[in-house]
């Protein structure tokens, strides 16, 4: 007979270490596919459908099978295995080179949605029951496995992160002592994914089979978390008050609108963290009820003050994966919070029995969302190198401002086709812009360039249109530069164009002379002077810090030469023939 503290049997127990065995040795095949190259490593698309399959499918069979799961969830999960396996073939299609240097964001922000979704489901799927008009999803069984789903998730990530440091530990001490077999054995490929499968399982079939416990640890985190709420009420209310003393600009100016997102996800999940269910109520009418409806009803205010924020940068910039995101959580934020003041207004003290009912259609609208996300219907890296394109086509991003590298590592095939458009369009007769495609579009490693760079002449990069033509520069100077670049400096290479300008900072009658090197998204200064016979270099730096909204205005200004100079603050000490300055 089953114990009413365990829900699953010793059956069910076998039956999922046999499927992370399963697991472990599917996921140990496509890495040594990967290692030694097989046919099937070749095709990024086969390889993202593959990963999805083999890691979806046991997760889902693994978290959700316990005594009293119906057969039907197996074919839900197959199915929904199946579906993202074919996302995660669309997503790898999108990827260029299954070893190519960009291949980790891609993976890993993959991995993240596909990770949320299939947790999602998997709620959706253990939740769903028949009603009279026929099937639905119950919320008070979505928030009792969300809970249970949570804490298993916890302890099994930690159970395992221990299993893996012990094993770690093991090798280490033997190693210690001259003996290397453990160490040898445990960090090879098969050890690792065989461990990490079967020890994870082990984890879950533990929690699963302490259900009191599991129960006990809810209770303590929804505790808690009814406690955390006055210190988000707090820190909302009064950011949003100082805000209309401070205003908007400081905000927008240093991307706080990323920071008010994160507070109000926070929000949201401890809200509904702490009133799990209808039979959690408050009583009112109480402190913290009243602030608590006061606060939910100004949320949908912050949600607005971001998404202008965000607004403003798309206009200015475009589109990018990053802001197509923002975008994406400031839609559903909003949803979430004008749904819950809707409901305040309409049935007041009572409004928080009416969550479920919202998060449920949300949830299901999120998982959609999300899935369309990963798929040609909603593919973010298309849009941004559309939305990119179309901004550099009309003039209000420069060509030298182009950000190459986001085009060729974070956008993916698009980004490779969009680079060979402004290869065709712009870069016929921009001998340095070209050059820079080419080498973003072959994927060279740091090595190669930094050999590729022995042969560049960087005088070739000196913009002789603005500051000082070349004619005027000294010809040890332009040596030295060369020799400075090639041997101390080569990140130089890689700027979009150089500036020199002529300073004086000794006030002898020896100029100095200013380097300004132009990248994607900062600046640097190297100052060359002259001491005696040789040019030496010393960098340079705003005492601002580096903000490359101000940053550019500075450096105009400076080849405008708009500025002037002055004597430092504070006066050097000597000590012997050491010199002791005051660094700002």
């Amino acid at each position: 007979m089953l114990s009413k503290h365990t829900e699953i049997t010793p059956f069910q127990s076998k039956l999922l270490l046999l499927i992370a065995l399963l697991q472990g040795l599917t996921l140990l095949l496509l890495h040594q596919a990967i290692d030694f190259n097989w046919p099937i490593a070749r095709s990024p698309a086969v390889m993202f459908a593959c990963y999805t399959f083999s890691i979806s499918m046991p997760t889902l069979l693994i978290y959700g099978v316990n005594n009293s799961t119906p057969s039907k969830h197996f074919w839900y999960a197959t199915f929904f295995s199946l579906m993202c396996s074919g996302l995660g073939a669309y997503v790898g299609s999108q990827v260029s080179d299954i070893s190519g240097s960009s291949l980790g964001s891609h993976s890993f922000n993959y991995a993240v949605i596909m990770t949320l979704i299939s947790f999602k489901v998997l709620l959706f799927i253990k939740s769903i029951v028949k009603h009279s008009q026929g099937w639905r999803i119950n919320y008070t069984a979505v928030i009792d496995h969300a809970s249970k789903l949570a804490i298993t998730l916890i302890f099994a990530g930690l159970f395992t992160l221990m299993v893996w440091l012990i094993f770690v530990l093991w090798a280490e001490l033997f190693a210690v002592i001259n003996i290397t077999v453990f160490e040898t054995i445990f960090y090879e490929p098969w050890f690792i994914y065989l461990m990490i499968s079967i020890s994870h399982a082990l984890a879950v079939i533990k929690v699963k089979n302490n259900v009191t416990v599991v129960k006990t640890v809810n209770r303590l985190i929804q505790a808690l978390s009814l406690s955390l709420l006055p210190l988000l009420i707090a820190l909302s209310s009064l950011f949003l008050m100082t805000l209309m003393i401070q205003g908007l600009q400081p905000l927008w100016d240093n991307g706080g609108s990323a920071l008010i997102f994160i507070l109000l996800t926070l929000i949201l999940l401890t809200l509904n963290t702490a009133l799990q269910n209808d039979k959690d109520k408050l009583s009112a009418p109480n402190s913290l009820y009243i602030a608590l409806t006061l606060c939910v009803l100004i949320l949908p205010i912050y949600v607005g003050i971001s998404g202008y924020g965000l607004y403003n940068r798309v206009t200015q910039y475009g589109l990018s994966v990053d802001r197509l995101w923002g975008i994406f959580i400031c839609l559903f934020l909003m949803a979430y919070y004008a749904c819950y003041s809707t409901v305040i207004v309409k049935y007041k003290t009572l409004w928080y029995q009416h969550l479920g009912n919202i998060n449920t259609r949300i949830g299901v609208l999120l998982v959609i969302a999300l899935l369309a996300s990963q798929s040609p219907l909603l593919d973010f890296k298309k849009i941004s190198a559309s939305s990119q394109m179309a901004y550099i086509n009309s003039g209000r991003i420069a060509v030298e401002d182009i950000d190459l590298n986001y085009f060729a590592f974070s956008l993916g095939m698009p980004g490779k086709e969009a680079l060979i458009s402004l290869k065709n369009t712009y870069a016929q007769n921009d001998t340095v812009l070209q050059k820079r495609i080419d080498r973003v579009l072959s994927g060279e490693t740091e090595y190669a360039r930094q050999q590729s760079h022995k042969n560049v002449n960087i005088i070739d990069k000196l913009d002789s249109s603005i500051g000082l033509p070349m004619v005027k520069l000294p010809k040890q100077l332009l040596v030295a530069l060369q020799s400075h670049v090639q041997n101390a400096h080569r990140s130089l290479f890689d700027s979009t164009k150089l500036n020199f300008i002529a300073v004086d900072l000794y006030g002898d009658s020896q100029k100095e002379y200013l380097l300004i090197a132009h990248f994607d998204h900062h600046f640097e200064l190297i100052l060359f002077y002259k001491p005696q016979l040789n040019w030496e270099t010393v960098n340079m730096h705003f005492a601002m810090g580096q903000n490359p909204f101000t940053e550019a205005q500075l450096i105009d200004a400076l080849l405008k030469q708009k500025f002037t100079s002055q004597p430092p603050t504070f006066k050097e000490i000597a000590v012997g023939e050491q010199i002791l300055r005051v660094t700002q």
